[in-house]
Formats: structure tokens, C-alpha cells, sequence
């Protein structure tokens, strides 16, 4: 055992987490859950490359309650292995679906291996068959102490099914590459695992977060600041993609009905608002599969991939009940109106432009029948 090589991998894993900590925490202010995942994922795994670190220093070390403090360490340590496997496979699901209510629907299912293994700990504590520690205070790991590993491997294994499951129905996610994550921990956990002395699991885990972290500050860029829709930039690597793999999609095109009234009559803040309010509306409606896009100042798009005029449709229903409502309950001093067309894009190959023209060209149909009705507008329609 090299305890300075232990020493050095873990103080660096550690640090490299504690600036992931720091510059992440723009991010945290979001208050989403998936951020809340990746923050818990962060901090348990900062903390067991410390404790791992002590661990090995103290292993065999007599001093006053020696054995019970090292029982608590490598306690922690198999604790820590399954739960921060277990909340990458909730934040994988989080991440691919954008659903609360599906990541919720699985997640008791999902935790049953995570309950089993923590509960097995507290018993340990007393029998000791998952890791013993002998009359010289030196740890060693039981047979059964290698099904842990078989929970941290099984749930990294299930966010690649959830992952190929996801591709086969809506395509590649370019933000959420979880090879990142799972290259470096296969390799550290796998030399780990057959190697006693060898800590090179928990360093592992924090390059992994690091690489998933770029990828989310990636993300970042290609977001509206005032929406936190996805912006143009993105849209045209959606119509990209969508071309490359000659895939059918169907786009909506939502213009905010007299937008320009809403500013001048109760100003740019209310404006703003009045944009994030329709940005707000678009999201709830749209399938946890679909990409909203900011097209410009008081346009929208949604694209999702189908070949269902009937669910498109459905779509804009759904939509435009959304602002129904909120005219009704708002309790704002201005009614949203949404002008909507869409296009079918049929996946032969031929080029995006052509789709987001027809997009554009009936929604500005319906803008055009509107303004015609109403030739005086104010900010309240």
C-alpha cells in the first residue's frame, strides 16, 4: 500500500471537487432538482475521498476508540458507494427527461438495492461480513463486501440502459455525454475493486463530475438568459441533426400577439415579464421531449420529433388553453395572444430552411387574420 499515493490521488479529487463546489454556484441558485442532485453528488463524494484518506491512515493504527472510528469510515465509504450511484442514475433520468413526475414515479423501485445495502451497514457495525476489522485494527473486506460493488456497477450500467432507452425514442442528448462520467469510475472502481490499496475510485468519481459539470456549463451558453429557453444558436444544431439523421419532426412557430403594445403601454419590465409568463406556458405544454426555443424577441419555437399532424395539433390546443387560463387566473394587467403555425418536416432529407419557412409563413397567416380584425390594439390584448 502507498499511502502517498493515496494521500496525493485523494486531496486532488478533493480539491478538484471543492472548485466544481465553488464555480458551480450560479448554477445552484436555479433551484432545480437535478442541481440539487448533482450538488448532493458533489458533496458526498468530497467527503469520502477525506474520509477514504483517513481510512488507509489510520488502518492499523492503535489509539483511543481506533476501532470504532475506522468501523465508521469504511462504513461511510460503502454508504457513499451506493448512494452517489444510485443519485447518478435519478440525475441521468432527471437530465434525458426533464421530469419530475417520472423520476418520482421509479425512484422507490429504483432505491431498493441503495435501501438494502445502507441498512446492511448497521448490523455490520457489530457482526462485521461486510469488511471486518481484525485484533491489529487492519480492515479487510468480506466476500459479501463485493456486492456493493455489484450495486454501484449495476446502477452505473442502468443509467446507460435509461440513456439507450431515451436515444431510441427522441435522439442523442449534446449536453448529457454520460461517458464522461462513467469512463474514469469504471477504470478507477474496476483497479479498485481488484486491487486493495489501490485508491483510485474516489478521485475517479470527481474527474467524472468535472466532465459533466463542462458539459452543463456547455449547456449554459446555448440558453436564453431571460426565458432559460434554448436559444437560435441551438435551434440550428437541432434542424442539423434532425437533417443528418433524416428523422420526421414536426415545428410550432408562437408569435406573442402585440407584444410591442405591452411594452409601450406598461414598460420593458412588464414586457419582460410577459415574456417569461408565455415562455412559461410553451414549456408546460410541450412533452418532456420536445426543445423550446427562444426564436427571437417575441417568437417561439417548439420542435419535437413525430410524424403526427394529430399530436401537433394537440399540441397547439394545449397551448393555446394554457393561455386561456392564464388570462382567466393571471391576475396580470395585460391578456397574453399567441398567433401558431406549424410545419411537418418529413425526414427525406431535403433542407431545414424549407421547414422553418412554412413554420413562419402560417403563423404569420394567423397574425395577419388578427390584425385585420383588430385594426386598434392595446396592451391588454
Amino acid at each position: 500500500m502507498n499511502l502517498q499515493a493515496i494521500i496525493v490521488a485523494n486531496c486532488i479529487g478533493s480539491a478538484l471537487l471543492m472548485i466544481l463546489l465553488i464555480s458551480s454556484r450560479l448554477v445552484r441558485q436555479r433551484k432545480q432538482t437535478d442541481d440539487r442532485i448533482f450538488t448532493a453528488m458533489i458533496a458526498h463524494t468530497s467527503v469520502a475521498c477525506i474520509v477514504e484518506m483517513i481510512s488507509f491512515i489510520i488502518d492499523g493504527v492503535q489509539f483511543p476508540f481506533s476501532k470504532q472510528i475506522i468501523l465508521l469510515t469504511n462504513s461511510y465509504l460503502f454508504y457513499a458507494n451506493v448512494i452517489v450511484s444510485l443519485l447518478w442514475t435519478v440525475y441521468t433520468d432527471l437530465r434525458l427527461y426533464r421530469s419530475e413526475e417520472r423520476m418520482k414515479k421509479y425512484l422507490l423501485i429504483r432505491s431498493i438495492p441503495a435501501i438494502i445495502g445502507i441498512a446492511a451497514l448497521i448490523p455490520n457495525l457489530k457482526w462485521q461480513f461486510i469488511f471486518s476489522i481484525d485484533e491489529n485494527l487492519v480492515y479487510h473486506r468480506e466476500p459479501i463486501g463485493y456486492s456493493y460493488y455489484a450495486i454501484t456497477f449495476g446502477y452505473l450500467f442502468y443509467s446507460i440502459i435509461i440513456r439507450q432507452g431515451y436515444y431510441r425514442k427522441y435522439g442523442r442528448s449534446k449536453f448529457y455525454p454520460i461517458s464522461m462520467f462513467l469512463a474514469p469510475i469504471f477504470i478507477g472502481a474496476t483497479a479498485q475493486l481488484l486491487v486493495y490499496g489501490v485508491s483510485l475510485a474516489w478521485c475517479s468519481v470527481a474527474l467524472g463530475l468535472t466532465g459533466i459539470y463542462l458539459s452543463l456549463q456547455n449547456e449554459l451558453s446555448y440558453l436564453d438568459p431571460l426565458t432559460s429557453l434554448y436559444n437560435r444558436s441551438y435551434l440550428n444544431i437541432v434542424l442539423k441533426d434532425i437533417w443528418r439523421r433524416r428523422s420526421p419532426a414536426s415545428g410550432i412557430m408562437i408569435d406573442l400577439d402585440y407584444f410591442k403594445a405591452i411594452n409601450d403601454t406598461y414598460g420593458h419590465t412588464i414586457g419582460d415579464l410577459a415574456l417569461i409568463e408565455a415562455a412559461n406556458i410553451i414549456r408546460s405544454a410541450a412533452p418532456d421531449h420536445a426543445v423550446v426555443f427562444r426564436y427571437a424577441g417575441d417568437e417561439f419555437i417548439v420542435l419535437f420529433r413525430t410524424d403526427s399532424e394529430e399530436k401537433t395539433e394537440e399540441l397547439i390546443s394545449k397551448i393555446r388553453r394554457g393561455v386561456e387560463v392564464f388570462n382567466l387566473t393571471g391576475g396580470q394587467q395585460y391578456d397574453l395572444s399567441f398567433s401558431i403555425g406549424y410545419s411537418m418536416y418529413p425526414g427525406s432529407g431535403e433542407p431545414t430552411d424549407k421547414f422553418l419557412h412554412e413554420m413562419d409563413t402560417a403563423m404569420y397567416q394567423e397574425k395577419r387574420l388578427k390584425h385585420r380584425r383588430s385594426p386598434a390594439v392595446s396592451g391588454t390584448q
